[in-house]
């Protein structure tokens, strides 16, 4: 396996590489965003997500509205508007929890998750439900015609851990599919995962609620099912297990039978649900995610990110690995300076040393580079595990180590370094601290914080950049 880099041209390399584009990874950044989903109306992609309010010590989710944002070229993307959960006023608490939104003869469908409350007479259970609004615009104008759900959770059989609770939770997370003859699906569930035809008014079923099985699935389904076709192949996309990894099933029908395939993204740090959507978009595919890598995420408090999705030959789904640089940016890798063999290389813990590169774990050598903080008259980088989004490269009492941002400006100013000409190499970088006190070292396998006093330490304050192929 080749090594995944080509060596960058001149010092700038490092610093020009953080302002080639805007939307890195979370996509999303002016506030929390939780389970996507994403449609291509008249040349733009509208993203339909769910608010999370919840306080950085809360315990369970709070999405009092769903937020709808555009974008033209996936790079910038403006928030359209809010829709409140109340649009729904037979639902109940802060529930506007994931949807999916298609386009159909002209109307718009938005298939969403709400939580229906037990029934006044006593009889039968509440629980997280599917309803559906509709509307002649992407953004505005979203009513609910049945003023009831579309599925009423005392219909399906909930798993046997919901049955003690006053609220059942398998009808959620509805994902519609259109198929080429004009046939309209709904996909649901959690714990069991359901279909049904839609008829052509979008907004009742033509046919019974069916229960599916997935043929090898090595672990609970859990939630998030999304169903698209490609080349004839239709495919399955859904959360297994807990935390939740992201797998996905082929079938040569849209009614199954799904055959199990394998894992799209494992486990996300810091978040124990994953929530997937596709998009085909001028050509090309895109799988889009949350994480929590905004300051201060976490399971409640989630970001939307976007990668590019790739097909192998026979059609099954190369496995995706999230990114802080996303579509749009090229991470990149740091040499200790040209002549040695050390790159600078994270790993899992809080520890950043150096190794000599290698293919087999290359992830681990690659960042995203981008600066937490922008000073006049100065290049300014932060650094980025390229797999650990909202992690970074930090200096505290004289110490560098991998840490998680805490939202907080004195955090942006430990992590963020003013890039200056290399000082054993002006055709390389140095890295040196806002106060201008320090420069972070690379040698003998690990990272320090110092004032370089002699040519070797100059040295090996001095980097080489190489840029991702």
């Amino acid at each position: 396996m080749p090594i995944p880099f080509k060596r960058a041209i001149g010092a700038a390399a490092l610093g020009l590489a953080c302002v080639t584009a805007q939307a890195d990874n979370p996509i999303i950044k002016d506030r929390f965003s939780a389970d996507p989903a994403a449609i291509v109306h008249d040349g733009k992609v509208y993203l339909y997500v769910g608010h999370d309010e919840a306080t950085v010590d809360g315990n369970f989710f709070v999405l009092r509205e769903w937020n709808i944002y555009s974008s033209t070229d996936l790079e910038s993307w403006t928030l359209e508007g809010a829709v409140p959960r109340t649009i729904f006023d037979w639902a109940e608490h802060d529930s506007a929890w994931a949807s999916q939104a298609v386009e159909h003869d002209g109307k718009f469908y938005w298939y969403t998750t709400v939580r229906m409350p037990v029934p006044e007479n006593g009889e039968g259970k509440g629980g997280y439900t599917t309803a559906v609004a509709v509307s002649d615009n992407p953004v505005t104008g979203w009513t609910d015609p049945l003023g009831k759900p579309l599925v009423d959770p005392n219909e399906t059989e909930a798993a046997p851990h919901m049955l003690e609770h006053d609220h059942t939770w398998d009808d959620i997370d509805p994902s519609v599919f259109i198929d080429d003859d004009g046939q309209a699906y709904l996909y649901w569930g959690n714990s069991h995962l359901y279909y049904a035809k839609l008829a052509g008014d979008m907004i009742s079923f033509a046919g019974d609620i069916h229960k599916v099985d997935i043929e090898g699935i090595p672990g609970p389904f859990t939630e998030a099912p999304w169903v698209h076709e490609k080349n004839g192949k239709y495919y399955l996309t859904f959360a297994m297990n807990y935390p939740e990894e992201l797998a996905y099933a082929m079938s040569d029908s849209p009614t199954g039978p799904w055959v199990y395939k394998g894992l799209l993204m494992d486990v996300l740090e810091d978040s124990g649900t994953s929530h997937q959507a596709i998009l085909e978009f001028e050509g090309e595919d895109y799988f889009i995610y949350h994480t929590s890598a905004l300051p201060t995420g976490g399971n409640y408090r989630r970001s939307v990110s976007m990668e590019h999705l790739r097909y192998n030959a026979d059609g099954t789904i190369k496995k995706l690995t999230p990114t802080a640089s996303g579509i749009t940016h090229s991470a990149q890798a740091l040499q200790g300076h040209v002549d040695t063999d050390e790159y600078l290389r994270y790993g899992e813990g809080s520890e950043v040393g150096a190794a000599e590169l290698n293919a087999q774990d290359h992830w681990q050598f690659k960042w995203h580079v981008k600066p937490l903080i922008q000073v006049p008259g100065k290049t300014t980088v932060s650094l980025q595990p390229e797999t650990r989004m909202g992690y970074y490269v930090s200096v505290n009492d004289g110490a560098a180590s991998i840490v998680e941002h805490d939202g907080r400006e004195t955090f942006a100013n430990s992590a963020t370094f003013e890039q200056v000409a290399g000082l054993a190499d002006a055709d390389s970088v140095s890295l040196r601290t806002l106060d201008g006190s320090a420069y972070l070292i690379l040698a003998d396998g690990t990272l320090s914080v110092a004032s370089p006093a002699t040519a070797a330490e100059r040295k090996a304050a001095t980097f080489s950049v190489l840029v991702a192929e």
